[in-house]
């Protein structure tokens, strides 16, 4: 399988491309295949060709990043790159990859592209064995329910929360009360789009709305505690 990315850079500053021209010639898994300056010439080349993976800055003239971003019905991986810090949150609600402020280093740009494969690694076809045919990629949790095996998508998951010798799995429509250890259920969800915050609490990235000292705000309302020993790795998420 050929793992080299297809990549484009879209940042109105000159200094930013130089930058990221020179990390991802270092880099022989990716391939640059445009630069641009502005997110609608960005988006007029993506309609068209292939891109796997972009570097997009968030301010520029015109339609900014995030609103290109609001343009793609499927857009491809991105990774955000910006001086602000703030947008980090929102960033998290379309899914990117990753989000570097700038000026970052070789190590921190490389520490992105090993996400970005992270990311991918569920979506590479595996074959069934049995079979001899590709299996789809897994984007859901199967659960024991009330002696029923229940299929619950990962973008229906809003948070997860132990309960006694059960997790109960709070989706946007529904809550699922299932036989299992917070530890368990942590193992068979995505790494990227979910989080362990407490010893208790696992929460979907893309519905935090606000962290404020030791706590989470999620979109819907609901308050979550920021465990100790968690509260570091999550807020590194956002830097």
């Amino acid at each position: 399988m050929d793992n080299t990315l297809k990549c484009i850079i879209v940042d109105d500053e000159e200094g930013a491309h130089l930058v990221l021209k020179q990390y991802i010639k270092n880099l022989p898994n990716l391939e640059l295949a445009e630069s641009f300056f502005t997110a609608v010439e960005a988006m007029g080349y993506m309609y068209s060709n292939r891109v796997d993976l972009v570097f997009l800055d968030i301010n520029m003239p015109g339609l900014s990043g995030l609103e290109l971003l609001e343009t793609l019905s499927d857009p491809p991986l991105v990774i955000l790159t910006t001086a602000y810090r703030e947008y980090a949150l929102e960033g998290y609600k379309y899914r990117v990859v990753d989000y570097l402020v700038k000026p970052f280093n070789f190590q921190r740009f490389m520490a992105a592209i090993d996400t970005v494969y992270s990311r991918l690694r569920p979506r590479m076809t595996i074959v069934n064995e049995s079979t001899g045919m590709p299996d789809a990629p897994s984007a859901f949790v199967m659960l024991k329910v009330d002696g029923e095996i229940v299929k619950v998508m990962y973008d229906q998951i809003v948070y997860v929360r132990s309960w006694g010798n059960y997790v109960k799995v709070v989706t946007k429509d529904a809550t699922y009360l299932s036989p299992m250890t917070t530890t368990e259920i942590e193992q068979k969800l995505d790494k990227v789009r979910f989080r362990r915050i407490h010893k208790s609490y696992i929460v979907a990235m893309s519905r935090i709305s606000k962290i404020t000292g030791g706590q989470v705000a999620l979109d819907e309302g609901t308050v979550l505690p920021i465990g100790t020993t968690y509260r570091r790795d999550l807020l590194d998420n956002f830097q």
